[in-house]
């Protein structure tokens, strides 16, 4: 990632660098108008001069808060069994036991009952009147020994019965108490002390789990629903006394006097830089020309704020009449859907975090913005852009009407017509706007669009005009490579509709000489057989400098310069080359003077245009041709080209130049087919029926 961030700021350059600075810029004042307004002097207990409305959709905390807190408190705790429960109380009982035994053996002989009552009072932590003292206090090692074994067995048995929590040790020692009088004991003091003992030791086999408490209490406090409050929601009415939780609420909006809200500025800043550098990342990912051409890269920027300042307006009326969708259409006549719809998604982000518009809302537009991207990706005229406001129309409606009706099944919501009439209105602008700006980036930034290309189209140019009148070979010769260039880039998923253009303009610097080549020569003397090989390469290339030249005059578009200096690449001049090898067999002339100055073909549409230029050449020249004939000569010119390295830099794949040569193929049959020949006469009866 580090490598990739440092190639892309390589890239970007210092000129980059202020354009993105100043796109920073105004992205953060957008969003400040988002994150801010205008702030008030309130206190307790005050009386609000003026109605208050919330700048962005948050959560209430205070109230938020207050729910949770009284979630919290409405959780009973979590009480789990107590596996020590049974030996604590065995151990009291022990205890007791114990102190009785060590009684027994401490007290003369002869001891008086008030001497036993006052020792067992003092030793032993169980009350028993006197009679039953000294009864217990006669008993044997033996018969005490059997008495706590019948008291141990009691408590386990009461507590393996039933569940004691703390608060229910009277319910606890009334069990233990029936568990010694269901032992049916003969001595009535032994029955009422071992009572006493249950009683005395009683412990709860149940505790508080604190860990089951608080996962309780989270899972409690995680089902407190979230009170949202709306962008422009009401928050504090006019007339109405301030109370303790309507500024808790102000101040988290940040709109008491003398707030700075730090937070909310950083948080402007933070979101105006992710969405540049994620904007950035995208461009350098699938656009990479977007951030090497300056002027895309502004472009690209310009639409960016544009959008996002259109955005914050519209929010003003109704989020369903945000125009995303312009931005899609608009980048793809520019550029490409996948610029567009990776915008247009960025876009739709950074309006949600920043002005927070409702999620219905937002998949509404985003599913607006791809339709559009996806509608006018290929277009070929006009009236496709009144089918993509269709599409577009059509798409909000129905993902808007379906997410209002879910939330309604028997009847409309409430604004369900409002938001559609929106809606209507927004597919009209997401194809107006770009409709309207288009014209103005192509000037600005010499942006070539669609629509752009397909009035370069026009035979009533002035330079297709010129090629059909003073050269009418090259012309008709433009026309076929057009065609085969079209099928090529139609067949491996190039632009077709540049390579169909640029393929009329390829050859224009013909014009300066049209009579030296050989599509323009009829009825007359080829002029290279009086000049020598040299120079009649030297006329021959030099109409690729001459159609730069002449592109740059009649200020063609940059992106069609390309197919005119690119179309032959460094291939040789292998006519006069081997003439002149002919004429100087002891001195062979070098390679390198007969070949054109390049640069080799640099995109895959000017690489197919290179091939179209010379299949058809080739095969116009051929003679008896078939379609076996046809696709040899086809495969084998692509091969050279291949093996000269002049297809090195274009990116096309074998797989690219199979699809190609099967769409060459294809065309050059159907213009060069075989013409059935009539008897004669036939032709000249046939020709008089079609009058």
């Amino acid at each position: 990632m580090t490598r990739r961030l440092q190639a892309m700021f390589e890239a970007l350059g210092a000129r980059r660098i202020i354009v993105l600075t100043a796109a920073f810029l105004a992205i953060s004042v957008i969003l400040f108008t988002g994150l801010f307004t205008s702030q008030v002097s309130l206190r307790v207990g005050q009386t609000a001069s003026r109605d208050i409305y919330a700048p962005r959709r948050e959560v209430n905390q205070p109230l938020y808060e207050a729910l949770r807190t009284q979630a919290k408190q409405s959780v009973k705790p979590v009480y789990v069994t107590d596996p020590t429960a049974v030996s604590a109380m065995q151990q009291k009982i022990t205890r007791i036991f114990t102190a009785v035994t060590q009684l027994e053996a401490a007290l003369p002989k002869g001891a008086s009952a008030n001497a036993m009552q006052a020792a067992w009072t003092e030793q032993v932590s169980v009350t028993l009147p006197q009679a039953d003292v000294v009864a217990i206090l006669k008993l044997t090692s033996s018969d005490l020994g059997n008495l706590q074994r019948l008291a141990i067995s009691v408590s386990s048995q009461v507590l393996g019965q039933a569940n004691y929590q703390p608060g229910q040790l009277t319910a606890e020692r009334d069990a233990l108490a029936l568990g010694v009088e269901s032992l049916g004991l003969s001595q009535a003091a032994e029955t009422y002390f071992l009572t006493a003992v249950e009683r005395a030791s009683a412990t709860p086999n149940m505790i508080v789990s604190a860990g089951e408490t608080a996962v309780a209490v989270q899972q409690a406090v995680s089902k407190v629903p979230q009170p949202i409050i709306d962008q422009g929601q009401l928050i504090v009415t006019r007339g109405q006394k301030v109370t303790g939780s309507d500024i808790a609420l102000l101040r988290q909006f940040g709109l008491l006097h003398g707030q700075s809200n730090w937070p909310a500025a950083a948080g402007a800043v933070m979101m105006a830089l992710g969405a540049l550098a994620a904007l950035l990342l995208y461009v350098y990912r699938f656009f990479r020309q977007g951030l090497g051409d300056e002027r895309h890269l502004q472009l690209l920027l310009a639409v960016f704020v544009g959008e996002l300042l259109l955005a914050r307006l519209m929010l003003l009326v109704s989020p369903n009449l945000i125009p995303l969708a312009a931005v899609t259409v608009l980048l793809a006549m520019l550029f490409d859907a996948r610029v567009g719809i990776g915008m247009a998604v960025l876009l739709l982000l950074l309006v949600q975090a920043a002005f927070g518009i409702n999620p219905q809302s937002a998949v509404v537009l985003a599913a607006q913005a791809f339709v559009g991207g996806i509608a006018v990706q290929r277009l070929s005229d006009r009236s496709q852009l009144l089918r993509a406001a269709l599409y577009i129309a059509l798409a909000g409606l129905a993902v808007n009407g379906v997410l209002l009706l879910t939330g309604a099944p028997y009847a409309p919501a409430p604004g369900f017509w409002g938001d559609m009439g929106w809606l209507v209105v927004n597919s009209g602008l997401s194809i107006a706007l770009p409709l309207a700006a288009a014209p103005l980036f192509e000037n600005s930034f010499g942006v070539l669009t669609s629509l752009r290309l397909l009035e370069l189209s026009a035979p009533d140019q002035l330079l297709l005009r010129r090629l059909l009148l003073e050269a009418p070979g090259t012309y008709y010769h433009s026309l076929i490579v057009s065609n085969l260039a079209g099928a090529g880039c139609d067949a491996i998923g190039a632009q077709s509709l540049l390579a169909r253009v640029g393929a009329f303009y390829h050859d224009i610097g013909k014009l300066r000489r049209p009579y030296f080549f050989i599509d323009n020569q009829t009825d007359m003397e080829n002029p290279h057989d009086k000049l020598s090989p040299m120079l009649s390469t030297l006329v021959i290339t030099a109409h690729v400098k001459d159609g730069l030249e002449m592109a740059k005059e009649y200020r063609l578009p940059r992106e069609l310069w390309q197919f005119i200096g690119e179309h032959h690449g460094t291939t040789l001049v292998q006519y006069f080359f081997q003439k002149a090898v002919d004429q100087h067999p002891d001195t062979p002339p070098k390679e390198e003077d007969f070949r054109y100055e390049g640069p080799k073909p640099q995109t895959r549409e000017t690489a197919v245009l290179m091939l179209a230029d010379t299949c058809e050449a080739a095969v116009r020249a051929m003679r008896g041709r078939t379609t076996q004939s046809v696709e040899a000569t086809v495969r084998r010119l692509v091969q050279e080209r291949l093996a000269d390295g002049q297809l090195d830099e274009s990116d096309l794949t074998l797989r690219d130049l199979d699809l190609i040569v099967k769409a060459f193929v294809r065309v050059l049959g159907a213009v060069h087919h075989t013409r059935v020949e009539y008897p004669e006469g036939l032709e000249e009866l046939l020709r008089r029926q079609q009058r």
